[in-house]
């Protein structure tokens, strides 16, 4: 069964966005005092960056990311430009982790790390009916 992503998923990506943007506009605002025109500049690609950001990216990335639950593991598909497949075995995971970042924990959204032998993977933007379902599923 393929799944999405939590719908909670592009509004914390839209919340950093927002971070991100308000900070940067903070620094052009100090870098006006000195330097307006480098200041003008910069703000102007700031305000490019995230329209395109939270208008196209966002949406995108949300659309092409995906989680298949098998009962023998795991697939996870993701990537924008470089499609990234990973195939997880259960009987290969060691143990789950569930964490959560401030802005996560506002939309209540987990990021699911499943450590391997050989690697850890890490899935963002889960529910945590999802996340909580996650971690049962080694015990």
């Amino acid at each position: 069964m393929v799944q999405k992503l939590s719908k909670n998923a592009k509004k914390v990506w839209r919340t950093r966005a927002t971070i991100a943007f308000v900070l940067t506009s903070l620094v052009c605002g100090g870098i006006y005092i000195f330097f307006p025109f480098i200041a003008m500049m910069v703000m102007g690609v700031n305000v490019v960056t995230f329209l395109f950001t939270v208008l196209v990216a966002v949406p995108y990335v949300y659309y092409v990311n995906s989680l298949e639950v098998r009962k023998d593991g795991l697939t996870i598909t993701k990537g924008v430009l470089m499609r990234k497949r990973m195939n997880i075995l259960a009987k290969k995971i060691q143990y789950v982790e569930l964490l959560q970042t401030p802005v996560q924990r506002l939309f209540k959204v987990y990021t699911v790390a499943f450590h391997t032998a050989g690697a850890t993977v890490y899935v963002s933007q889960i529910d945590s009916d999802m996340g909580y379902q996650f971690r049962a599923y080694k015990e």
